[in-house]
């Protein structure tokens, strides 16, 4: 038993220092046969946050669907990124602040440099619009086309 202990704690160690180990990667590894929504934004944004207001509306449209919102914040203090986490009612959602995506696989290529900005990301895993429209029809109907795959 100790030994098998021993060999996990090496592994982890070895595997988490793998290069290509990025935790968005893996997050959407985790997430596979569901569609991503990527929402880039900031604390800051004033565009971002009217954004954020039609989230609720938005979101009710996939209740029951395999739809997963995550967030990358381009904050730079903590504080004020998690204070405006909680007023725009995302705490349910995964969050990543200040995200290198040239890490990424799956972002491989992206940059972004203007917010907010939206990414889909398909049921395998793979970026499949990296413009998406902002929340509302559009977006809603691109979001039902790769759910239909």
């Amino acid at each position: 038993m100790k030994r098998f202990f021993l060999l996990s704690l090496f592994f982890v160690i070895l595997t988490s220092f793998k290069t290509g180990n990025n935790p968005f990667d893996t997050f959407v590894a985790q997430n596979k046969g569901k569609v991503i929504l990527v929402d880039f934004w900031a604390s800051w944004c004033k565009p971002c946050r009217e954004e954020l207001k039609k989230l609720p509306k938005f979101k009710k449209k996939f209740d029951g669907k395999d739809v997963v919102y995550v967030y990358i914040s381009m904050d730079i203090e903590d504080a004020k990124w998690k204070k405006a986490i909680e007023e725009e009612g995302l705490t349910e959602d995964t969050h990543f602040l200040n995200y290198p995506i040239k890490g990424s696989e799956v972002l491989k290529g992206q940059s972004v440099g203007a917010i907010p900005r939206y990414m889909i990301i398909d049921k395998k895993g793979k970026l499949v619009n990296a413009d998406a429209p902002h929340y509302g029809k559009d977006l809603a109907k691109e979001i039902e086309k790769y759910l239909a795959e």
